[in-house]
């Protein structure tokens, strides 16, 4: 799994073979977030992950760093 860039360095975009529903999860807001966008959400870092037809866009805290946020993410991946 890839994190691809976007023209915002805050986010990026990770291309699925499934078919999400159009959503925005914001980490403050989002209780009740259920499969990978809850996996996303809790990953420290995350502020926000957006949904669509084949594809998950991750919008990362300002500070927050793209290695440590991709490490978390692999982590959580390899054990679903």
């Amino acid at each position: 799994m890839d994190l691809i860039d976007t023209p915002n360095p805050n986010a990026k975009k990770i291309l699925v073979d499934h078919n999400y529903e159009v959503a925005q999860y914001i980490n403050d807001e989002s209780k009740e977030v259920g499969g990978v966008a809850q996996l996303l959400i809790e990953v420290n870092g995350v502020d926000s992950v957006f949904t669509g037809p084949g594809f998950l866009t991750i919008t990362k805290k300002g500070d927050a760093d793209w290695e440590t946020i991709n490490k978390d993410i692999l982590n959580k991946f390899d054990t679903i």
